[in-house]
């Protein structure tokens, strides 16, 4: 329950450590201050009322009527002390408050006989009367309010902790910010690697955070180093799969049934389909950070121009602002998208394939490609875009290996773009390709 009490963030937390110090330093600050001056002030009270009963015990006793009359008559004002005799103006209460009872007890110690305190009452505002024996008789010494009520803290301390505090929760922010900022920008290059884009991580702020950093770097390097030797391995056995199927193909040509011919030869050209995704695949994950800023408008006319000339039912819509649009993706991964999404299309849909280039609001360039096929079921939409997966069982028997829409959205993320697979308008599956502009 506590922990939900707390702010996620570290940056947030540790604010909250510095403060939650800062207050309970100021707290004991205060409480110290105040228990200095209470004591300071009790001694300096004791010591005054101590010498003026010592005083008046000794001036009273031989003072005659007129002189006591004019004493007890006499106003010291607000600050200062007064003289009464015993009498009926004597406040009945005895006062409740702490510096009453410490006044008593300091008093009495120090005059060596125990003092009478009496005081208007709770909630009045009357002098807290001290009663002494001057020779047979009783007097009371009058202490007014402002003397023994407690004593407020001067602005100017205010203003010096303010500014402290200030200065504290400023030293507190770049602090804070020194050990968070690197954090964050770690937080980073960890997602940015998690989603397929591999970023090292400058090696900064305190010590644990910089050997996470180098960590980090440290494992970059394994993985990369441990790809470059998944994709030479599976290069070379695609490669070498092309020199047994050309034979093939050459031994298919010397049949003479044309039954048996056709059976082979589909066969093998499904084969040559895997072959060729397979490397399109690990060239798109080879080449996804070679970036160039090319026309896509002009390169999607001459690859639609090519796939007609293939006999293939293509049909290009390019918008008038995305004609002039320059990307920032490398005219061969464009191609491989281009083709991947078209041999989709066609491959699983049903012709013909429409293909638009538009530009939306936030400036990035939009290109749409669409078939008129049964499409994908929106909870398979997901693992589609994964690599080597199979929807329909069927599909493993026609030459599909299911990389097609993984190098599509693998060639995008490279150029920190997105894929989106969604229903068109009047049946079938529209992939949205969404890529930045430079």
């Amino acid at each position: 329950m506590t922990m939900r009490l707390l702010p996620s963030s570290l940056a947030s937390r540790t604010v909250l450590l510095v403060i939650a110090v800062i207050a309970v330093t100021e707290v004991a600050t205060f409480s110290l201050i105040g228990h200095f001056r209470r004591n300071s002030h009790l001694n300096q009270t004791v010591q005054l009322l101590a010498g003026q009963v010592h005083l008046l015990q000794i001036v009273l006793p031989g003072l005659d009527d007129e002189a006591r009359h004019i004493l007890s008559a006499a106003d010291a004002g607000e600050q200062g002390l007064q003289v009464r005799p015993d009498g009926n103006s004597v406040p009945r209460h005895q006062p409740q408050f702490p510096f009453a009872h410490r006044l008593a007890n300091e008093l009495a110690e120090r005059l060596g006989e125990p003092v009478l305190l009496r005081h208007g009452g709770s909630g009045q505002r009357s002098g807290l009367w001290i009663g002494f024996m001057a020779g047979s008789e009783r007097w009371w010494l009058v202490l007014p309010p402002p003397r023994f009520e407690p004593q407020a803290l001067p602005s100017d301390l205010w203003l010096g902790l303010a500014g402290m505090l200030a200065a504290v929760l400023l030293i507190a922010g770049l602090f804070v910010r020194g050990i968070v900022g690197p954090l964050a920008r770690l937080e980073e290059a960890v997602a940015a690697t998690g989603d397929g884009l591999a970023r090292t991580a400058t090696p900064e702020g305190p010590r644990e955070v910089r050997r996470l950093a180098e960590r980090h770097n440290t494992m970059l390097g394994q993985l990369a180093s441990a790809a470059a030797e998944r994709r030479e391995m599976l290069a070379g056995l695609t490669h070498d799969l092309r020199a047994p199927l050309t034979r093939l193909r050459l031994r298919l040509a010397l049949l003479e049934s044309d039954a048996d011919r056709a059976g082979l030869v589909r066969d093998v050209d499904d084969m040559e389909r895997i072959v060729g995704q397979c490397l399109a695949f690990l060239r798109s994950e080879e080449f996804a950070m070679v970036k160039a800023s090319i026309p896509i408008a002009a390169i999607l006319y001459e690859e639609i121009a090519r796939q007609r000339e293939l006999g293939r039912p293509i049909e290009l819509t390019v918008g008038g602002v995305a004609a002039d649009c320059q990307v920032a993706i490398s005219a061969g991964n464009l191609q491989r998208l281009l083709d991947n999404l078209i041999d989709n299309a066609l491959q699983h849909g049903v012709p013909p394939v429409e293909v638009y280039l538009s530009t939306p609001a936030d400036g990035a360039v939009t290109l749409r490609v669409r078939d008129h096929g049964p499409g994908i079921a929106r909870a398979d939409r997901g693992r589609a875009l994964e690599p080597f997966a199979q929807l329909d069982p069927a599909r493993a028997t026609d030459g599909s290996c299911g990389l097609g829409l993984a190098i599509v959205r693998r060639i995008a993320a490279g150029c920190g773009g997105d894929v989106v697979l969604a229903d068109a308008a009047g049946g079938g599956l529209e992939v949205t390709v969404s890529l930045p502009t430079c």
